[in-house]
């Protein structure tokens, strides 16, 4: 999160190059120096109401967060509200669509294989790849992102990603990220061909293996979640929800990635390369994206009202 004062010179900035100067002669006003490092985080599935809900219990990081501008019922200029097109609009600043995004998936029936549905995230031209079966890539992202504007002014400015989905990295960073990491279903993985992995990845896959490996006994919720610990019947054999404490076997990554243990592996990885890469310390801005996407996979599984997404 920036400061106003200095989102203002950092946009100033990066359209300076293209600016006229005044026709009498007059110097351009000396702008303040970009920020070093820009973090922009998207929490997919949190919902105004969700924020509302809990604000005042919040704390830490999050708090700091919340008592600054905040705007929990701002105006959604476009229909699509999926993961895709959703991120592909937060560093764009262009509608679904201009952007060529329009949605998780959409069918196109001129495709020459099988599979007519078309995935956001992938290239469609690579021969044997299907809409589930696919190859990451910012292929249909037809406009510039933040980071591709701070290149083009700054050379040496850095881009990098971290999600819990690959949609999510990939919409918010674009064609030219120097490090894009996200969650494939076993570990943290990139399309980026010929990029170095960093150390601080390597530990991350490491210690998330290691910690899927191992059974979680369930978290203890502070008594505003207890409150809302009233289980609901799930038909068709399910198990209830609603009173839920984040529990699960040793090796269930699909319970691993519906828990708020999720979240903070892919905080931990964002944090390692800020350290590694040393993210704003050079002359040019940063920018590090991090896509949390715990908050949507604990919804879609438990439901927005009961403990589970207290605890989350």
């Amino acid at each position: 999160m920036m400061e106003r004062s200095s989102v203002r010179s950092l946009w100033a900035a990066l359209v300076t190059a293209t600016l006229v100067a005044p026709a009498n002669g007059a110097a351009q006003p000396a702008l303040p120096p970009p920020p070093k490092l820009i973090v922009a985080i998207s929490v997919d599935h949190l919902a105004s109401d969700i924020f509302d809900k809990y604000r005042p219990a919040l704390n830490g990081g999050f708090a700091k967060l919340g008592r600054g501008v905040v705007f929990p019922h701002a105006y959604q200029g476009h229909a699509a509200s999926e993961t895709c097109p959703g991120h592909s609009t937060i560093l764009t600043g262009a509608h679904p669509a201009r952007n060529g995004v329009i949605a998780n998936t959409w069918y196109d029936l001129g495709q020459s294989r099988a599979d007519k549905a078309v995935y956001c995230a992938e290239d469609p031209r690579i021969a044997g790849t299907t809409s589930r079966a696919y190859t990451v890539s910012a292929w249909h992202l037809k406009v510039p992102t933040l980071g591709d504007y701070l290149k083009r002014q700054w050379p040496a400015s850095r881009t990098v990603a971290v999600a819990g989905k690959d949609r999510s990295a990939v919409m918010m960073t674009g064609q030219r990220p120097d490090q894009r990491w996200y969650w494939n279903g076993k570990t943290f993985a990139t399309d980026l061909a010929g990029v170095a992995v960093p150390q601080s990845v390597t530990s991350a896959q490491s210690a998330v293996a290691t910690q899927v490996a191992q059974a979680q006994a369930g978290l203890e919720p502070p008594a505003f979640c207890s409150a809302k610990a009233t289980p609901v019947p799930v038909g068709g054999g399910g198990q209830p929800v609603g009173a839920g404490r984040f529990a699960r076997a040793a090796g269930d990554a699909n319970l691993f990635r519906a828990s708020p243990e999720f979240d903070g592996a892919t905080m931990a990885l964002a944090a390692g390369l800020v350290r590694e890469m040393k993210l704003g310390k050079s002359a040019a801005p940063d920018l590090l994206t991090m896509g949390l996407s715990a908050t949507d996979y604990v919804g879609h599984r438990y439901g927005t009202e009961g403990q589970e997404m207290c605890l989350q």
